[in-house]
């Protein structure tokens, strides 16, 4: 049987890990935007794979991004429509 209060204060609830609702938290801020279907798809599938929800798939991708940005590279000094 579904547990709401399991997914609001965090827990598990059938062995997946939830953590606690960041809705309503200062700490966080709504992102949106618009991806490829296929994209969108895969990225939702890996994050079920993972047992992770969007949001952890995607601030953990948005984490990594930043990481590439910031790393010295050639590919990453030329900007799109450089080449």
């Amino acid at each position: 049987m579904y547990d709401r209060e399991n997914i609001k204060i965090g827990g598990s609830l059938n062995g997946k890990k939830y953590r606690s609702s960041s809705r309503h938290d200062p700490n966080y801020i709504q992102l949106s935007g618009d991806v490829r279907k296929e994209l969108g798809l895969q990225f939702k599938a890996a994050c079920t794979l993972k047992q992770l929800n969007i949001g952890e798939g995607l601030e953990e991708a948005i984490e990594i991004w930043f990481q590439a940005q910031q790393a010295p590279s050639s590919s990453n000094t030329s900007k799109k429509g450089d080449e």
